[in-house]
């Protein structure tokens, strides 16, 4: 029996040449056909475009310190930047990697104290959750037709797989959402509060 195993990025690319009537690959490195390539350009900006919504599975807390110039550094792959906790109200901006004060009159790289951030990261397409992968390739299959047919009454028939798979993905979030809820910042200060109580 074969083991079942969730999409490869290879297999999303797949399903987008598939979708067009071409062949599929095998490998998406050294030359690849140009639609494969094309493609895989897709795949990977509708990735991103997934991701940079903010989900459970790519959204973390962090409490943020200065570096030894004041400056406070994010991962290169952070996607967006949003202050919570007791620093909600401080706007910053990311430019790069480093955060920006964007106070009014304050406007610096430098930093004086720790900083609590929501961040949104960009994670590889392996390491996203099926129903993330799922919904990528679908979407991606619609939008690569589009742009190489132009064919617009067929993509609207692939629409519905499309719909279906980002209605699971939708609900997924919405039942982890109190465990990614549990681990930020601002609740766990909350829970750390909450008096304990016994239900009889």
């Amino acid at each position: 029996m074969a083991t079942v195993t969730p999409m490869t990025e290879i297999a999303a690319v797949n399903i987008c040449l598939t979708n067009l009537g071409e062949e599929p690959v095998n490998t998406l490195t050294g030359t690849i056909p140009l639609d494969a390539s094309q493609a895989l350009s897709v795949v990977r900006e509708v990735t991103l475009e997934v991701q940079k919504r903010g989900w459970y599975f790519n959204t973390e807390f962090f409490s943020l310190s200065p570096d030894q110039n004041g400056h406070i550094n994010v991962p290169a792959n952070t996607l967006k930047v949003q202050t919570t906790d007791s620093d909600k109200l401080t706007p910053v901006v990311q430019r790069g990697t480093k955060l920006y004060n964007m106070t009014p009159f304050e406007h610096s790289f430098v930093w004086t104290r720790t900083l609590k951030v929501r961040l949104i990261m960009g994670i590889d397409f392996t390491d996203l959750p099926q129903t993330a992968r799922s919904y990528i390739a679908l979407r991606a299959a619609r939008i690569f037709q589009i742009r190489q047919l132009g064919d617009q009454i067929s993509a609207r028939e692939d629409t519905e797989d499309e719909r279906i798979a980002e209605a699971e993905l939708e609900a997924e979030q919405i039942r982890m959402r109190p465990t990614s809820m549990r681990d930020s910042v601002s609740m766990a200060s909350a829970l750390a509060q909450r008096p304990f109580m016994i239900n009889i």
